[in-house]
């Protein structure tokens, strides 16, 4: 099935004011806008306005194409814009990469692009790019995007707060168009995914199967499906979804496998449609593992502190006793230290030793 991503709308915060995180890849969001600012293609000669932008072309050839920028706020903006790079994120689905940076990939076919445009409030703007495909580059789909965002960067907002310690945040949004782009005749090329392997995890009580696919085809994929184990004589089947794939990408689907056993190898299977209509299939079976959680002990290691250990077979109680005994004596030394500290900033501000406290009692 051909569906790439249809667009982002990603809110990335950026941690305690003067520190820039990069934005990683998210998942994909209707296309449109965030209530602030948006981004589509032209709408066509009936008003209609597609969720991506989808173009066909050979290697070596160039194409333009006009992007809607739109100011959906009260007040004017200044947005700025950029070029990004179609990935797949790690559970699935499309997602963006490289915005605001030195372009790879994909992204480097976009050029042409306004830097910055600004709109007064309720404001549209058509804004032109130019699509150019390498020469040399093999037949299949390919994904870029274009972002924008404010230009200026909002005022932080208290996010937190323990006592006389908060936390601040710049909270910046994005809106990200997918261009789609497919090199050949889409009819030609080919739709192929595979199941490399099939793990389980234990998330607290519940089992989870880690299912392995890589689309080894040239055409964007996704799939429905089912899959299946057998513990204690019992049968269990949970719903496989699958977001879109990209060629030549992997991704991990997370499927929540409530009812399966801890702890224990079972048989199990994954049958997957994919392609147009579904009428492709890919499957695997074979045995996994869900391991059990690990058992913790709480352990009492000083006045007022507590340490959760993990209590396997391979940590006999002796060790555990050192463990504790070792962390008392470090917590003894913290103690010492921290008094003979004092008393040594006693003596450098009035020059006298002070004298050791005498217990009350008798002696």
């Amino acid at each position: 099935m051909n569906h790439p991503i249809r667009s982002l709308a990603a809110a990335v915060v950026v941690a305690a004011l003067a520190v820039v995180t990069p934005a990683l890849p998210a998942a994909a969001a209707p296309a449109g806008g965030n209530g602030q600012f948006g981004l589509t293609p032209v709408p066509d000669s009936t008003g209609r306005v597609a969720p991506y932008f989808t173009l066909t072309m050979a290697a070596g050839e160039s194409v333009t194409d006009t992007a809607l920028v739109s100011n959906e706020g009260k007040v004017a903006e200044t947005l700025k814009l950029s070029r990004a790079t179609g990935v797949t994120a790690g559970n699935g689905g499309s997602a963006f990469s490289e915005e605001f940076k030195k372009c790879s990939g994909t992204g480097c076919w976009v050029s042409g692009l306004a830097g910055e445009v600004t709109l007064p409030a309720g404001g549209v703007e058509r804004l032109p790019f130019l699509v150019r495909v390498p020469a040399g580059t093999p037949k299949g789909q390919y994904l870029a995007g274009l972002t924008v965002e404010a230009a200026v960067p909002p005022a932080s907002v208290k996010v937190g707060g323990n006592g006389k310690a908060t936390a601040r945040a710049i909270i910046i949004s994005r809106v990200t168009v997918g261009v789609a782009v497919t090199v050949g005749v889409l009819s030609k090329l080919t739709t192929r995914m595979r199941i490399p392997g099939v793990s389980g995890q234990a998330i607290g009580p519940t089992a989870r199967l880690n299912i392995g696919l890589a689309n080894t085809g040239q055409t964007f994929a996704h799939g429905t499906g089912k899959a299946s184990c057998t513990a204690a004589g019992r049968t269990r089947s949970f719903t496989v979804y699958a977001s879109t794939i990209l060629p030549h990408d992997q991704a991990v689907i997370a499927v929540n496998a409530p009812g399966l056993p801890e702890g224990v190898t079972m048989p199990c299977a994954v049958r997957l449609g994919y392609g147009n209509g579904n009428r492709l299939i890919a499957t695997w079976s074979g045995l996994v593992t869900v391991p059990a959680p690990p058992r913790t002990r709480i352990i009492h290691t000083g006045p007022g502190a507590y340490s959760i250990v993990p209590v396997t077979a391979g940590i006999p109680i002796w060790a555990i006793a050192l463990l504790v005994i070792g962390a008392l004596l470090l917590a003894a030394m913290a103690v010492l230290l921290l008094r003979q500290r004092r008393r040594r900033e006693v003596t450098r501000r009035t020059g006298e030793t002070p004298r050791p406290r005498r217990r009350s009692g008798v002696t």
